[in-house]
């Protein structure tokens, strides 16, 4: 083989395995640079699901038949089909009752506002109703806004809001008005798809509500007992609670260091000095020390004073309010204080300030309460 040839064949083996190396190396070396590409893509989020709207509730299944009574025991109002009371609360400025309805994603209110400024004619009421106090109101809620505002006839200030909870977007309506010299809103908030019947459960709120007329003037922020067998109603300070209680059984209410009991009695009472039997009836260890005639809201009976001495000697002061109901029984609210040795229809009540629930017992034969 001469020179040429032999170099030739040398170009010719390198080639050849430098051809073989590659073929080897080349796709090894391809594999790894899109594995690299893949750490270098920018990675797309995962888009988070829309919040699924419930369809809008049944108009025709509802109605506002079924009556709340507010803890106050000052208003009524008709509770929408399928609604629940979740929040009520009653302060010296301001009573509100809230129900709602979950599956729906719905919620009426009232407010009833002292009208401390005054105000009597609608635009007044429209500055009232500013952003400071919208915002006071709508606190639970993650956002809202005010997307119109119209006065209707002079009367009424109507309102519409977007509202946010969380990722749900709602909507509300709130119409205002004064009456009785208090200040009233009702509110309704669905979601946006149920415009209408949004419409529906605002026109239903806002026409069934009911002041208890027993109680005009009475104060806010006390709250009631009603025994809606009984059909009688007595209030007291709300930080007195009711540690007994039953439809058509006797209730006791304590705060104050002082018991206060509701009940019925069939018994007839024609006088004072009958009245005052009854009450040293009652239990023993009692006295009583005067009684008078009286008329409560239409219902005559008696008070009596009396003085209760316990087993162990210990004195204690109290006053019956007996009155005779619609259903020839007499209704009775009992209240007494320990300790204390005091003719208490001879006091002056100013003194004795507590005396003031025992004139709050009042007899409602026409209330009719479903959810109370």
């Amino acid at each position: 083989m001469n020179k040429t040839t032999k170099t030739f064949t040398y170009i010719i083996g390198i080639v050849m395995t430098v051809a073989m190396v590659g073929s080897l190396i080349l796709p090894m070396i391809s594999s790894q640079v899109g594995v690299g590409d893949s750490y270098l893509e920018t990675p797309q989020p995962t888009p988070f699901p829309e919040p699924t709207m419930p369809p809008p509730p049944d108009t025709d299944a509802i109605d506002f038949d079924s009556r709340y009574l507010h803890r106050s025991g000052l208003f009524t109002i008709g509770a929408p089909t399928g609604w629940s009371p979740a929040s009520d609360s009653s302060s010296a400025d301001e009573l509100r009752a809230g129900l709602n309805n979950s599956e729906v994603q719905s919620v009426v209110e009232l407010r009833i506002n002292k009208n401390h400024a005054g105000l009597s004619d609608v635009e007044s009421l429209s500055d009232f109703l500013d952003t400071v106090w919208l915002g006071h109101t709508w606190s639970g809620y993650s956002g809202w806004d005010e997307t119109s505002r119209k006065i209707l006839g002079d009367e009424v200030v109507r309102i519409d809001f977007n509202l946010w909870r969380g990722r749900s977007h709602l909507i509300a309506r709130q119409e205002s008005w004064i009456e009785g010299g208090d200040i009233y809103s009702a509110r309704v908030v669905t979601a946006e798809n149920a415009s209408r019947e949004l419409k529906y459960l605002l026109r239903g709120l806002a026409n069934s509500v009911e002041r208890i007329g027993d109680y005009a003037g009475a104060p806010y922020d006390w709250d009631a007992y009603f025994d809606n067998s009984d059909k009688h109603m007595v209030r007291f300070p709300s930080n007195w609670e009711v540690t007994d209680s039953a439809d058509g059984l006797p209730a006791t209410i304590e705060g104050d260091s002082l018991v206060l009991v509701v009940s019925k009695a069939d018994v007839a009472l024609a006088s004072e000095d009958a009245a005052m039997d009854w009450t040293e009836s009652w239990r023993s260890g009692v006295t009583a020390r005067s009684a008078r005639a009286v008329e409560v809201a239409g219902a005559s009976g008696y008070q009596v004073s009396y003085r209760l001495k316990t087993l162990d000697g210990a004195l204690a002061s109290g006053s019956m309010l007996m009155l005779r109901g619609t259903d020839d029984q007499v209704h009775i609210a009992n209240i007494r204080m320990p300790h204390l040795d005091e003719d208490l229809l001879a006091v002056d009540p100013a003194v004795y300030p507590w005396l003031a629930v025992l004139d709050s017992f009042r007899l409602l034969p026409n209330l009719e309460i479903e959810i109370n």
